[in-house]
């Protein structure tokens, strides 16, 4: 009977071991109500705070990078030398065996990657023999057209110029000249400011020279039925060699404007204002000037 007793002590439990069993799951019962009661009681505030500081789409956004990570391949396990199949271990990977040549690519190498004339891999790639290389960035068709635009001269067109040549004793005498000048869509423009521009290094050396005095700004051009529209700037009311030299200067803007065969005469304006004379030795120009105006 004594020996059946201390066995019950040791192998079963006493009724004092089972009170203090269910005052601990007790206990822990009241913890997690009390804590669950205080999540409730607070979510509100909990909810605020997740807000403001983007908690869930921070999660969210991970789980997201995660999902799209790509899992990095296992690396191949060699055989156990010596040994094929059946030497090994349950589910242990066997090497590829390399092709002759080289070894095997893995998913995502460069089958043409930088080779040297010697067939190891090495630094960039050169262009082979004959092959055309185009700059990084710029399409083959974009730098083909700036080759084509680089090679083209620029457009220019034919122009009767009108320019004087002083006799020794004096004469003033008019000479014109054909120039090839820069095209635009204003062709009476382009002619009358290579007129302005002077005479170029040929034609100084044929004596000739313009009477437009310098400083002269060509300030707009228009033609309104046969007559040309010329504005010119202040200087050109001043030329020191007297009367002959306004009617010369008037001669090289009005034989040269109507060198076109639209032109018929020719209006001076100064600064955009119509004046009556040139000068103070009294030039006529309050009308259109043509031809036989002189």
């Amino acid at each position: 009977m004594a020996s059946r007793g201390s066995g019950a002590g040791r192998g079963g439990r006493t009724p004092g071991g089972r009170d203090r069993g269910s005052a601990g799951c007790l206990l822990w019962l009241i913890v997690f109500s009390v804590i669950f009661l205080l999540f409730v009681l607070n979510w509100g505030k909990i909810k605020a705070t997740l807000d403001r500081t983007n908690f869930n789409e921070i999660v969210s956004n991970q789980r997201s990078i995660d999902r799209k990570m790509p899992v990095p391949p296992s690396a191949p396990t060699a055989a156990p030398a010596g040994g094929s199949g059946s030497g090994s271990p349950p589910g242990a990977a066997t090497a590829t065996p390399a092709k002759p040549g080289g070894a095997s690519p893995t998913p995502g190498t460069n089958l043409q990657g930088p080779v040297t004339p010697g067939g190891g891999p090495s630094g960039p790639q050169g262009p082979a023999a004959g092959q055309n290389v185009t700059p990084q960035g710029v399409s083959p068709a974009a730098g083909a057209e700036k080759a084509l635009t680089a090679a083209q001269p620029p457009k220019t067109h034919p122009a009767t110029l009108y320019f004087v040549r002083i006799d020794d004793d004096g004469v003033i005498v008019r000479q014109d000249v054909r120039r090839m000048i820069p095209a635009s869509d204003a062709p009476l423009t382009d002619a009358l400011l290579a007129l302005m521009s002077g005479p170029d290094e040929s034609e100084l050396r044929q004596h000739l020279v313009s009477l437009i005095p310098t400083g002269t700004k060509l300030l707009g051009v228009r033609v309104q039925g046969t007559t040309a529209i010329v504005n010119l700037s202040e200087p050109f009311m001043y030329n020191h060699y007297g009367i002959e030299g306004y009617a010369g200067q008037l001669k090289q803007i009005v034989y040269t404007a109507t060198a076109f065969p639209t032109v018929h005469d020719v209006q001076i304006l100064i600064d955009g204002e119509r004046h009556d004379y040139l000068g103070g030795e009294g030039v006529y120009i309050g009308k259109p000037l043509s031809r036989n105006s002189f």
